[in-house]
């Protein structure tokens, strides 16, 4: 081999080497900087528990209603208070309740709306081993909103399209009535007309705001009136209660 022949060998011997560490190892990397940081967030997400639920019973009947969505609980929670709240165990008990409220607890089957009537079975507390933190068992009631499949609920429409028509339940829980579950021969899907939708009728925007979208409404085949009527409340049945993240969100039929 000659020497120009050597010189462009090793030449190309260079530049690739070149290429191979500013290209490829940074992708390498990368990847396990990557792999790094999602196992410190898994690790992280991985937070002691503060509070276990370990026995509930019933309580007295929030409403008389045999369908009433309502229904409050007495819960024997086992809890472990941070040192920052020795001389104000209340406090340190509240914080912890206030993290169960406005979610989906499996263990009462619904979501928790209040706390009240706490109660501490004993005046002491358990340390163990080496952890500062302070375990004892509390009993307090819970206000449960549970909906029952089959039961009767009222919701306030903000939401239609010809697919569906969107509900709040008491302002605050979302319901879906899928068109599947619409019945056909009584009411329709009426597409509105463009000059009506463009209306400059700032009360007439307003009232429509709430229960139609800019393409139509859904309306009584026998009366023409809007579903909802002038209030914009609903009526129907619940047919599934499906709950993601902590919350439920319910599907209902007419």
């Amino acid at each position: 081999m000659s020497y120009v022949e050597k010189k462009l060998v090793a030449d190309i011997y260079s530049f690739f080497l070149e290429y191979l560490y500013t290209t490829r190892m940074p992708i390498e990397e990368k990847k396990r900087k990557h792999k790094s940081e999602k196992s410190e967030k898994k690790g992280k997400s991985k937070k002691q528990k503060t509070a276990t639920i370990v026995e509930v019973q019933p309580a007295a009947p929030v409403s008389t209603t045999p369908s009433s969505s309502f229904s409050e609980m007495v819960v024997k929670l086992y809890l472990h208070l941070a040192p920052m709240w020795a001389g104000k165990i209340m406090d340190g008990i509240n914080e912890q309740l206030n993290a169960f409220l406005m979610k989906y607890v499996p263990e009462v089957d619904g979501i928790i709306l209040a706390h009240s009537n706490v109660q501490l079975p004993s005046n002491k507390g358990t340390i163990v081993q080496d952890s500062p933190f302070c375990h004892f068992f509390i009993h307090v009631k819970f206000l449960v909103w549970k909906p029952k499949k089959g039961s009767q609920l009222v919701g306030r429409i903000n939401l239609q399209s010809q697919d569906h028509i969107g509900l709040l339940i008491y302002g605050t829980f979302n319901a879906s009535i899928p068109k599947s579950r619409i019945p056909a021969d009584r009411y329709e899907w009426r597409v509105s007309d463009e000059e009506e939708v463009e209306s400059d009728s700032a009360e007439e925007e307003v009232k429509e705001e709430r229960k139609r979208s800019q393409y139509g409404e859904w309306v009584n085949k026998t009366t023409g009136t809007a579903i909802g009527g002038e209030d914009g409340t609903l009526d129907f049945t619940v047919d599934e209660i499906i709950e993601a993240n902590d919350i439920l969100t319910v599907t209902g039929s007419l």
